[in-house]
């Protein structure tokens, strides 16, 4: 089984001990997870924790605690893509809507092995918003949208952040690829002072990688919903293939 998922498309680091802890009793034990309150938030951020907002990507984009990663807990595969991003050495911090999204969120991660947890946020955004702390956005627009972005001259670049092997088969004429998984700075060809539109096959992966573009220091970051270079196809726009 292990084997075939691989050949599938490329996996987390830790997937051999994902596979381990998956032959054994289902993981939902954590470490003592700590309700921190948004100074303590700050400071953990500030020495250099991963902060990860498990919300839905909609209330990611309305707002967002500055250098925040988007992982929405309430849609399948949460545990893949925080395997991705989680390192061995840096503290993971949840922001959420409720302490509860907190403790699930610690739920999942660890039974994805990941298991230095520094905390999260107690009552969530909220708390946050309470004590007028600055929070950012990012605009999202459709594919239909999009496609008029381009034909105005504005000079929108577009990030495509699938797989290779789905960006062999289709992919939209000037764009840039990298798998979102493996954004670790701002990606070479982009420019940080022009708009960067984020798109993947439905949402749901350019929501992550939106939210790592903005923490790398892209200015105007967009988020591309309701579908991806599928639907742009569907739609009769140009395409290019390998």
């Amino acid at each position: 089984m292990a084997a075939a998922l691989t050949a599938l498309r490329p996996q987390p680091p830790n997937f051999r001990s994902i596979v381990e802890l998956n032959r054994g009793p289902l993981e939902t034990g954590t470490t003592e997870l700590l309700p921190l309150t948004p100074r303590q938030v700050e400071q953990r951020r500030a020495d250099g924790a991963l902060l990860v907002d498990v919300r839905t990507d909609f209330q990611f984009d309305e707002a967002h605690v500055e250098d925040a990663v988007c992982i929405t807990a309430l849609h399948g595969g949460f545990g893949t893509k925080l395997a991705w991003l989680a390192a061995p050495d840096r503290e993971i911090v949840f922001v959420g809507r409720d302490d509860a999204d907190g403790e699930l969120a610690a739920r999942l991660a660890v039974a994805v092995g990941v298991r230095d947890l520094g905390g999260y946020l107690s009552g969530g955004l909220t708390s946050w918003r309470a004590e007028r702390r600055p929070v950012e956005r990012i605009d999202r627009v459709t594919v239909d949208e999009l496609h008029d972005m381009t034909g105005d001259g504005d000079g929108v670049q577009i990030l495509d952040v699938r797989e290779q092997s789905e960006w062999d088969r289709a992919r939209i004429p000037g764009s840039t690829h990298v798998p979102y998984h493996d954004i670790n700075s701002l990606p070479k060809g982009l420019d940080p002072a022009e708009p960067v539109a984020v798109i993947c096959a439905s949402g749901q992966r350019s929501a992550v990688a939106a939210s790592l573009l903005k923490a790398h220091g892209a200015g105007e970051v967009i988020h591309v919903v309701d579908g991806g270079v599928g639907t742009w196809q569907r739609l009769g726009f140009p395409i290019e293939r390998a």
